[in-house]
C-alpha cells in the first residue's frame, strides 16, 4: 500500500514538474498572439492627422506628370541598403511602423513640408527638433512615401502599390493624410504607417505603441473620406484634375464613400 502511495505521488510530481512549463508555454503563445493581431489602439485623434495637407504640391524641377511622384525613390542607397536589410512586404510594413510619427510643426517649424525619403531616413535621426533621436521621423507623407519607395525596392510591381492622398476620419477627428496600399488578392488593403510610435506636442513625450498588424484593414474598413490623388513612381491618378496614367484597377477604392468609386 505504502509503495502505491509512493508511485502515486512520485507520478503527481513529475506530472506537476512538465505541466507547470506546458501551461507557461501555452499562457506565453496566448499572450504573443493576442498581441500580434491587436495595436495598441487605432491611429489616434489628431496624432496622424495634417492640419494642412496641400491639393497639389508644384515645383519647377519636377520629373514627372504629378509632381508627388517624385517622391518616389526605390533606387536611392539609402532605400536600396534597407531592403537589403528585409524579406517582403510584410517586414517592410514592420520597419515603417517603427518610424516615429512627429509634427511638421516640431520638426521643420512650418505647418506642412514635404521631405524626400532619403532626408526622413539618413537626416532626420539627425534633426536637432527631432524629438525621437536618433530614430527616423517625420509625418505621414513621408512614411507613406519611403514605404512605397522600400516596397517598390523589394520588387513590388508598380501596379500594385501606391501612395493615397486625401482626407480621412479616425474616430470623429476628420484631416488630410496619406497613407500606403497595396493590391492584393484583387483589392486594395490599406497599410497604416503611422500607426506606431508617435510625438505628443502636448504631452512633449514620445508615445510608444506597437503599430497596426500588416493585415489590420483587411477585416477593417479603412476610414477614408475623400481620395485626392494616388501615385508611385510609375502610376498616378488625379482625381482633383481628372487625371490619370494608371491601370484600370487603380479607379478602385477601398472605401465606397471615396467619390463614387467602388
Amino acid at each position: 500500500m505504502e509503495d502505491a502511495r509512493h508511485n502515486v505521488s512520485l507520478e503527481l510530481v513529475i506530472f506537476v514538474i512538465f505541466m507547470i512549463p506546458a501551461i507557461v508555454l501555452g499562457a506565453f503563445v496566448f499572450l504573443y498572439m493576442i498581441l500580434e493581431v491587436t495595436p495598441d489602439f487605432a491611429p489616434g485623434p489628431g496624432m496622424q492627422l495634417e492640419r494642412l495637407l496641400q491639393p497639389q504640391i508644384w515645383h519647377p524641377n519636377a520629373t514627372h506628370e504629378l509632381a508627388y511622384q517624385d517622391y518616389i525613390t526605390p533606387s536611392i542607397p539609402v532605400v536600396m541598403l534597407l531592403s537589403d536589410e528585409v524579406n517582403g512586404k510584410v517586414e517592410a510594413y514592420r520597419v515603417a511602423v517603427r518610424w516615429v510619427w512627429v509634427s511638421d510643426d516640431t520638426l521643420n517649424g512650418v505647418e506642412e513640408e514635404w521631405l524626400m525619403p532619403e532626408v526622413f531616413l539618413v537626416d532626420t535621426p539627425n534633426y536637432d527638433t527631432n524629438p525621437a533621436k536618433p530614430r527616423a521621423a517625420s509625418d505621414c507623407e513621408e512614411q507613406a512615401n519611403s514605404l512605397v519607395s522600400l516596397l517598390r525596392a523589394e520588387g513590388v510591381e508598380a501596379e500594385d502599390v501606391r501612395v493615397v492622398l486625401g482626407s480621412v476620419n479616425f474616430d470623429g477627428d476628420e484631416g488630410g493624410h496619406a497613407w500606403v496600399e497595396v493590391y492584393e488578392n484583387e483589392r486594395w488593403l490599406a497599410l497604416e504607417a503611422t500607426s506606431g510610435p508617435y510625438y505628443d506636442d502636448d504631452s512633449q513625450r514620445v508615445m510608444e505603441r506597437r503599430g497596426m498588424p500588416y493585415d489590420y484593414y483587411w477585416t477593417t474598413s479603412y476610414p477614408s473620406v475623400d481620395i485626392w490623388f494616388c501615385y508611385n513612381d510609375v502610376y498616378y491618378i488625379d482625381f482633383i484634375h481628372d487625371e490619370e496614367s494608371a491601370p484600370d484597377h487603380w479607379s478602385t477604392l477601398q472605401a465606397a464613400s471615396s467619390k463614387g468609386f467602388t
